[in-house]
């Protein structure tokens, strides 16, 4: 779409025409500049106009393909563990009202001793409640890590194809 090696300057890339590309795509606005496409581009056109051998600008390619990629894998650091941290917090919850319903366990037990089963009934109610508090955090945060799971891979694999189309284009276009 931004056509970053136009045929009217040249079907090929020489020494002669080599300037003119590059010219060509270092004038690009600047959020286009630091694009994926155009940065691997602008990278080899440089290393081919020190080094002159399509071999070693093909080896440049596949190397800054790597670095892209790391990229890529990198950025999603802090989601992976946002999304790890979201059960873990579910978990600590449940323990939380696990702690909370056992300590009202020892007022099921004074009325035990000095009541009939209405008033270990009315004892046990706020220990059951607490439990069930416990217990709903954790399914929250899992069903909560899910459901963002999806997103946050969906968005990931977005950006890992991407760095492969741009290989592609650079095998494709550039080094041809």
């Amino acid at each position: 779409l931004i056509e970053a090696l136009p045929s009217d300057i040249s079907e090929e890339i020489n020494a002669q025409n080599l300037v003119e590309f590059h010219t060509h795509v270092v004038n690009f606005p600047k959020p286009l500049r630091n694009t994926y496409i155009v940065n691997r581009i602008r990278k080899a056109l440089e290393f081919f106009y020190i080094r002159q051998n399509n071999p070693e600008v093909a080896q440049m390619i596949s190397s800054q393909s790597e670095v892209d990629a790391n990229k890529v894998g990198s950025s999603y650091t802090i989601v992976k563990v946002f999304l790890w941290a979201i059960p873990i917090m579910g978990f600590i919850g449940t323990v939380l009202g696990i702690g909370q319903a056992i300590g009202g366990f020892g007022d099921v037990l004074k009325v035990g001793d000095a009541g009939g089963t209405d008033a270990i009934v009315g004892a046990l109610t706020p220990v059951l409640g607490s439990m069930g508090v416990a217990f709903d955090t954790t399914l929250l945060a899992l069903v909560f890590s899910i459901l963002l799971s999806f997103p946050a891979s969906a968005l990931q694999g977005a950006e890992e194809d991407l760095v492969t189309n741009v290989d592609e284009y650079c095998i494709d276009n550039l080094l041809k």
